[in-house]
């Protein structure tokens, strides 16, 4: 892309932000079309050009694209809406913590047509996941994966090693034939996959569960500060290890938008409260990566986030460049600092470099 072209890019995705440089609409080219529908931003760019009067600047298949892409978000939406509002009543019923992660909340904190989700992520401690499993099994759901739009059954091997080598289970799924919603999906997680203690880390996060209402729907999730660092923690893990880099799925930008969203409605008493309770789980060195990674690619100007954040990583200012290779336990850094220069490479691993785990970049 050219720069004028990731200028817009950017532009058109910080719905929070005024649009400042109207000449950038002259620079709306199928490359910046391609990337909007391939970060999943199209919902948010469309509404940019119509909230500021745009829509009518740009090429008609841009404009029509990205305009039939907001309605199908916006419906789908509903959709979604309609399967997490049946889901919070069933979960009601249950004698023990669950949070709903994620796009369950998100999606209904968007403005509609922004942000859409086909599943959602429960979080429950591991001896209630059977109570759960059977929950959702009782209310007609079944467990297998979403193969070519048609459902798969699992076989009792896949639900077994799930279970015991992923910290999950194996995804359960409805059949409710909404609009541009076939299926609904729900996944039971019973593993943070963070660091030492994660059961306690669990444990202390569940007790803190509360119900947050969204568009008349109530929704039980993690406190205002655990859902934040939550979200963090699972952006940290997939921007950061190799096999999600090769796939090119590392830093979708939808992503980046949930904690430019948050971050940018947070006031400084909230923010402090986040780190806190970082440093307490040990987790402010992903916190801050998060950050500081999310106000390079919104040109967010925060500067009590980034100083809490730079401070978090004193003594470890390479963080935000490390990668891991599970498979062979390899140590890799980026040799790009910048994270907008990252996200526009067209191939991010080979901008890393191996290296061993004291040396510095």
């Amino acid at each position: 892309m050219k720069e004028n072209e990731k200028l817009l890019f950017k532009a058109l995705c910080k719905f929070k932000n005024d649009f400042k440089d109207p000449s950038l609409i002259e620079f709306a080219s199928p490359a910046v079309l391609g990337h909007l529908f391939f970060n999943r931003m199209q919902g948010i760019a469309y509404d940019t050009l119509k909230k500021n009067g745009f829509l009518g600047k740009v090429n008609r298949e841009f404009r029509n694209s990205l305009g039939a892409a907001f309605d199908q978000n916006a419906k789908k939406n509903e959709s979604f809406r309609q399967c997490v509002s049946m889901l919070s009543d069933l979960l009601s019923a249950v004698d023990c913590k669950v949070a709903m992660l994620k796009g369950a909340y998100l999606c209904n904190h968007y403005p509609d047509g922004y942000r859409t989700s086909n599943d959602v992520d429960l979080l429950v401690s591991p001896k209630d996941v059977t109570k759960i499993g059977n929950l959702l099994l009782g209310a007609g759901f079944k467990q297998g994966n979403i193969r070519n739009r048609e459902f798969v059954p699992a076989t009792r091997q896949e639900i077994i090693e799930s279970k015991m080598m992923r910290g999950e289970t194996v995804p359960y799924i409805l059949e409710v034939g909404l609009p541009f919603m076939r299926f609904f999906e729900v996944d039971i997680n019973f593993s943070l996959d963070y660091k030492n203690s994660d059961a306690d880390i669990l444990s202390d996060m569940l007790s803190k569960v509360c119900i947050k209402a969204e568009k008349d729907i109530s929704i039980p999730t993690l406190c205002d500060e655990d859902f934040f660092i939550h979200l963090c923690a699972h952006l940290y893990k997939e921007a950061t290890t190799l096999p999600w880099i090769e796939m090119r799925r590392d830093m979708t930008l939808y992503k980046y938008c949930d904690i430019y969203m948050l971050l940018s409605e947070m006031s400084d008493e909230k923010l402090d409260r986040i780190f806190e309770r970082a440093y307490a789980l040990g987790m402010e060195k992903i916190c801050a990566y998060c950050i500081l990674e999310t106000m390079d690619l919104f040109d967010m100007n925060n500067k009590l986030a980034h100083d809490r954040a730079t401070s978090a990583l004193v003594g470890d200012t390479d963080f935000c460049l490390k990668v891991i290779s599970p498979k062979d336990k390899k140590n890799l850094i980026y040799k790009t600092a910048s994270a907008t220069e990252r996200f526009f490479m067209s191939s991010r691993a080979d901008d890393l470099k191996e290296v061993n785990v004291n040396e510095k970049a």
